[in-house]
């Protein structure tokens, strides 16, 4: 644990790795839909070699100390729901497991907070993997929605949506968005790793 890359100074909006810890120019000058983001590492070798082994087997020893390591920055914080960022069935199919909503459900579980399914993948689009900004944007278009069946059970809470890797924030910006559209009081983002500035 201690060879990982531990994310230290960031921006207090998105996570993004700095020098200053002060609020970066993107989350200034355009400020996201999520009001904050809590993550413990930079997605850099040698943690990118584990996540990525993770994401696509099962099995994988070691994602245990990484889900600690994010709930030891989420303590002291109140969540009424937690809810993954969804993956499209046919990468469900693909990948034979989902990664992000076992993280997810791990994190309920520890906080004893009820996971709730609320956003679905509607759009396949392409892999956000290697997107820059506009790319993945262009991407995300139309790409989600609220479940009508949670849409009631959104109003008024406080969300933490879970996903693994924070890139651009351009998933969660745009989910964060229909959440508080459909009236969550306020979405944190809570991952495992956040990639460093190109």
């Amino acid at each position: 644990m201690n060879a990982l890359p531990i994310l230290t100074s960031q921006c207090p909006r998105c996570a993004e790795p700095n020098v200053h810890s002060q609020v970066c120019g993107h989350c200034l000058s355009q400020p996201p839909a999520f009001d904050r983001v809590f993550c413990p590492f930079e997605y850099r070798p040698p943690l990118k070699a584990l996540i990525h082994k993770w994401k696509n087997h099962t099995n994988v020893l070691g994602p245990e100390q990484l889900i600690q390591q994010l709930l030891e920055r989420l303590n002291g914080q109140q969540f009424d729901l937690v809810v993954p960022v969804p993956y499209h069935w046919q990468k469900l199919i693909r990948r034979g497991h989902n990664p992000v909503r076992n993280l997810s459900r791990a994190l309920a579980k520890q906080m004893s907070t009820p996971m709730v399914d609320a956003i679905k993948r509607v759009k396949k689009g392409h892999d956000q993997q290697g997107l820059d900004r506009k790319a993945r944007l262009k991407n995300l278009r139309q790409a989600f929605k609220i479940d009508k069946n949670h849409r009631k059970q959104l109003q008024g809470k406080n969300i933490l949506l879970v996903d693994d890797v924070l890139t651009t924030g351009a998933t969660c910006n745009r989910i964060s968005q229909l959440l508080k559209r459909a009236g969550a009081k306020s979405v944190t983002v809570g991952c495992l790793a956040r990639t460093p500035p190109r």
